[in-house]
């Protein structure tokens, strides 16, 4: 009986050591899903751009600049927040910078319309795929 004791007991003092290493790596370790974050953007975010800091006159597209402007802002916020406290170099003065944003849109009607293309070209039906093109 002693035995199996000290054994659950031992198992349980390995696993919880295993937890703290396994957690103590994982902050100080770098993947990318430490960098990578996905958020919706809010109508009033596009609309709030489009009223003030669009520039027609400006050769860059409408979706180039608005993704410098969601850039610009989320680096200002991001330089803005108070020390959390972490393992960090003592380079903490340095800006951090945002290396890539890229947008993905609510498609759902195009993927539709490709979808039924798509039958209409495999059954050959010539008229809907011109009808679904149009």
């Amino acid at each position: 009986m002693f035995v199996y004791l000290f054994v659950i007991i031992y198992f349980d003092y390995v696993k919880s050591v295993q937890k703290c290493k396994y957690l103590d790596q994982d902050v100080n370790t770098i993947t990318a899903g430490d960098y990578s974050v996905e958020f919706d953007l809010e109508e009033k975010t596009y609309t709030n751009f489009k009223e003030k800091y669009y520039d027609e006159a400006n050769p860059m597209p409408e979706n180039a600049q608005f993704k410098l402007y969601v850039q610009d802002e989320i680096e200002e916020r991001i330089n803005n927040l108070p020390d959390q406290g972490y393992d960090e170099p003592e380079e903490r003065h340095l800006r951090k910078k945002i290396a890539q944003i890229t947008f993905a849109y609510e498609n759902t009607k195009i993927i539709e319309w490709l979808k039924y293309r798509g039958t209409y070209i495999k059954t050959e039906k010539w008229d809907k795929v011109k009808k679904v093109e149009s």
